[in-house]
């Protein structure tokens, strides 16, 4: 999967410049929200980011994650239908209370996720525009890290547009992970376009389980497009909770950078 941006890269040099229309990016990037639109049929999109996360997982050591390659790739198969697969390249550590930080991280490569979004409803007056995303993911860990080798993801995504420059955006799904642990997944995203090229987001997600207590967090961050095929983009987060957590230096936070390529192979 790393070498993935690197195929794309050189399938681009078919592309054509003067084949350009009026067609533009939307991307399930950056947060995590799904957006509501599949990509035009014929055409490729590949997202892909950097991230880095730090969390106390108890009173005297830090865990640290490094998600150097999260890379998803669409396919427009047909209108209204998108095919989708992901995967990602990770490192992390554990820093424990009271000794010198080592750089010592294991590294391992994420799940190969495959999947597919389809619209479902168009926005007409109060009728938000609505699509449907399906994902199933294989486990590409050591046996031991996991109790099983599969995960799967079903999510319902809309979003309103309130003005030309303001939509709000809601997604509601349910997954079951590689610990046997089903789990609601929910966000609530609002964004703001400053001009054609920069615009600002800010979003609250979450996840509900039988088995875990509830799960709050908060992120946002600015998005620019290059051109209308091209964006980057920049954001952070944090646990809500640990505003008021009783546990004393607790953290959960993390920042995170990417960008996003529509195009389409010239035949």
């Amino acid at each position: 999967m790393r070498y993935i941006l690197f195929l794309i890269l050189i399938s681009c040099s078919y592309y054509t410049q003067a084949q350009e229309d009026s067609i533009q990016i939307n991307t399930d990037r950056p947060g995590f929200s799904e957006y509501p639109k599949t990509i035009p049929k014929g055409y490729f999109q590949i997202e892909a980011g950097f991230s880095f996360e730090s969390e106390t997982i108890n009173p005297n050591d830090k865990l640290q994650l490094i998600n150097w390659n999260n890379t998803l790739v669409k396919y427009g198969l047909t209108k209204g239908w998108e095919l989708r697969l992901s995967q990602s390249y990770q490192s992390e550590r554990l820093l424990e209370s009271g000794t010198s930080p080592q750089f010592i991280w294991q590294s391992f490569s994420g799940p190969v996720v495959v999947g597919t979004k389809i619209d479902l409803l168009k926005e007409s007056g109060l009728v938000p525009q609505t699509a449907i995303v399906a994902e199933y993911g294989f486990n590409t860990f050591s046996q031991e890290r996991f109790q099983r080798n599969s995960f799967y993801r079903i999510q319902l995504t809309s979003k309103y547009q309130l003005n030309p420059e303001w939509y709000l955006m809601g997604n509601i799904g349910y997954s079951e992970q590689f610990n046997y642990f089903g789990r609601l997944r929910y966000t609530i995203n609002t964004g703001y376009s400053l001009n054609e090229k920069l615009s600002v987001y800010a979003e609250i997600y979450g996840f509900r389980s039988e088995f875990t207590t509830p799960l709050n967090y908060f992120d946002g961050g600015l998005i620019y497009l290059i051109n209308p095929k091209f964006q980057l983009d920049v954001h952070a987060g944090f646990d809500i909770a640990q505003q008021a957590n009783i546990i004393e230096n607790y953290q959960q936070s993390f920042i995170a950078m990417g960008l996003a390529y529509l195009f389409k192979i010239e035949k």
